[in-house]
């Protein structure tokens, strides 16, 4: 059972950019670590922090992998940046804000 989401930004450091491929459609995915289950906020605003650069991706709903982890689909709009950060291996900053329920 999940306890409730906090009322601010989660900020979790240091995660990767993953390629995933499923048939012909390709996808950018960032991954969740499990510690922080309990704290996700769903839906949530997703920001992603790039050195010194922020991009506002807007409203995501993370989603289980498997049992216990959770990932989000990143807009492949911006394919090149991805593409970027995972040939270069840059990690990133991931802040997830709550969405107001009213």
């Amino acid at each position: 059972m999940r306890a409730v989401a906090l009322s601010m930004p989660l900020v979790i450091p240091k995660r990767r950019i993953y390629k995933k491929t499923k048939g012909n459609y390709t996808y950018y995915t960032i991954y969740i670590p499990q510690d922080f289950n309990d704290l996700i906020p769903i839906p949530a605003f997703i920001t992603i922090i790039i050195g010194n650069e922020t991009l506002k991706l807007g409203v995501r709903r993370p989603f289980k992998v498997g049992r216990e982890k959770y990932a989000i689909i990143l807009s492949k709009e911006l394919a090149s940046i991805w593409e970027r950060l995972i040939k270069e291996s840059i990690e990133v900053t991931l802040v997830l804000e709550p969405i107001s329920s009213q």
